[in-house]
């Protein structure tokens, strides 16, 4: 290891003995996620003007939303069994557990009321 390294390992830097972070920064304003670069990318979301005619904003919502359930990624039926499954077996959990505590409460009440 060469003196700058070891100085840098041990907490020392060329500057005032300073500690400073290594590793990956941040530029502000860029995306770090390859996800989030893959969506700057795409194209700026549709804006659409507002209508005095109520019935045409109405249409106009409709239409967005049906323009907006187009883009989501809807589970397969194998996930949607999968969740549901998860799901339920959490909520037995948790009724159990409410159950035991309500039983445990209940019981120890008695013991002090006798």
């Amino acid at each position: 290891m060469s003196d700058e390294s070891k100085k840098t390992a041990a907490g020392e830097s060329g500057n005032g003995g300073s500690l400073r972070p290594s590793g990956k920064r941040q530029v502000a304003g860029q995306a770090t996620t390859s996800r989030a670069v893959a969506n700057s990318n795409s194209k700026a979301p549709e804006v659409v003007k507002t209508r005095k005619n109520p019935f045409s904003a109405i249409v106009d919502y409709i239409r967005g939303v049906i323009s907006e359930m187009g883009k989501v990624i809807w589970p397969t039926g194998r996930e949607m069994v999968n969740y549901t499954v998860i799901v339920l077996l959490f909520l037995i959990f948790v009724c159990a557990l409410v159950a035991g505590t309500d039983w445990a409460a209940s019981w120890g009440l008695r013991q002090i009321m006798r």
